[in-house]
């Protein structure tokens, strides 16, 4: 089969959409197909594998940043000739509520296509707009698609298909973790680690994830018995980064430590020394990658219980959800999975086990699953305009 993938985002970027398109392109070729990608930027040009167009400007909205892009006519034009040549059986678009570039390519590209819906809007007054948009948007596009994905039930709540529409199904956003399940936990040392890696951006819940390692250091949030302070790494980059680097100044390096964003190796050894993770992003997650890769690392990790965690952590992985925003909840169970040795590493075993299904090499076949009946349907609709 001949597959685009399309991403609203600059593919040489790192993100969670552009982290599964690339994974689920390499999988699909090892596995036999011919895989094109398409994303936003200027200058890189297009080789056998990917095709890039558009300029993409980065802004901040809701305490998120994202990416609007936009197209020429005669980029356009290039465009519908490099698909000429490729010949596609299945568009893929990845996220088609940013705009502008996935719905350009859409209105001019008559090939059987399948979208995945990656977003859920924010609480608050402005999430209600955004459900209200995206609801009508929603009516639009699954009547024209001819196969769709949520990346989790939650977005299904503003995806609405009309009587003829298509409906959703749910396949998680695989992403390759081989390297994950191949790390080698260390030995558990005297003093306890918990590490935090991600955007360092308002939803991801630094803010709360900082107010809790005070609490613990004040002992507002008494220690339990027979465990020293524990140490938080946080690794990444963005906006809060003059947060965290205050924060380590008042608590010191030996109860905060501020990585830059990590290369995948280097996160690789965080995960090996690390305790446990912390992810205690407060809104906007539809799944959740990085709670992915830290169970398959054999990291246990603590996740705020917004609409796309509660989706990851099931079963044993429950008792890791703590409500979102709530420092002192947090805290306490920080130091409780911190300080229960036998607790921990009987989550690491679950946490690896679970973390398979979330595999691109385990997940594979449903996306082509998704793909042959689009390509089925899409033909099916041919025939019968054809016949009119």
């Amino acid at each position: 089969m001949r597959i685009v993938q399309v991403s609203p985002y600059d593919l040489s970027r790192h993100g969670g959409v552009q982290q599964h398109v690339h994974s689920l392109a390499a999988e699909l070729r090892r596995r036999g197909h011919d895989v094109l990608l398409i994303g936003p930027g200027r200058g890189t040009g297009g080789d056998g594998n990917m095709y890039t167009l558009g300029a993409a400007r980065r802004v901040s909205v809701l305490g998120t940043s994202f990416e609007i892009t936009l197209a020429s006519r005669s980029e356009l034009r290039a465009l519908s000739d490099r698909l000429a040549a490729f010949r596609p059986d299945v568009m893929h678009y990845h996220t088609m509520w940013v705009p502008l570039l996935p719905w350009q390519i859409f209105r001019q590209t008559p090939v059987p296509a399948v979208a995945t819906f990656h977003d859920t809007p924010p609480p608050g007054f402005s999430g209600v707009v955004m459900r209200i948009v995206f609801k009508l948007l929603s009516r639009y596009l699954l009547s024209r698609l001819d196969g769709a994905i949520a990346v989790s039930p939650a977005p299904l709540g503003h995806l609405r298909p009309a009587a003829r529409g298509i409906k959703p199904v749910v396949l998680p956003p695989a992403t390759d973790l081989s390297d994950f399940f191949a790390v080698r936990k260390e030995p558990p040392s005297g003093r306890k680690t918990a590490l935090f890696f991600g955007r360092l951006e308002p939803r991801k819940g630094v803010d709360v994830l900082l107010d809790a390692w005070s609490r613990i250091s004040s002992g507002a949030v008494p220690l339990p018995r027979g465990l020293a302070m524990p140490q938080l790494i946080i690794a990444g980059n963005g906006e809060l980064e003059p947060m965290v680097r205050k924060a380590q100044h008042r608590l010191g390096a030996q109860v905060l430590q501020h990585v830059p964003a990590p290369s995948r190796t280097a996160l690789l050894r965080l995960l090996a020394e690390a305790d446990i993770a912390i992810s205690p992003a407060t809104y906007g997650e539809s799944f959740g990658i990085v709670l992915a890769e830290a169970l398959a690392s054999g990291t246990p990790v603590i996740g705020a219980a917004n609409a796309g965690y509660v989706h990851v952590l099931t079963g044993p992985g429950r008792a890791l959800l703590v409500p979102p925003g709530d420092a002192d909840a947090l805290a306490r169970e920080a130091l409780v999975l911190l300080g229960d040795d036998e607790v921990r590493f009987a989550l690491a075993g679950w946490g690896r086990a679970h973390a398979r299904q979330f595999d691109v090499a385990t997940a594979a076949p449903a996306f082509e699953k998704v793909y042959a009946e689009a390509l089925a349907r899409g033909r099916s609709k041919s025939d019968a305009v054809g016949r009119m």
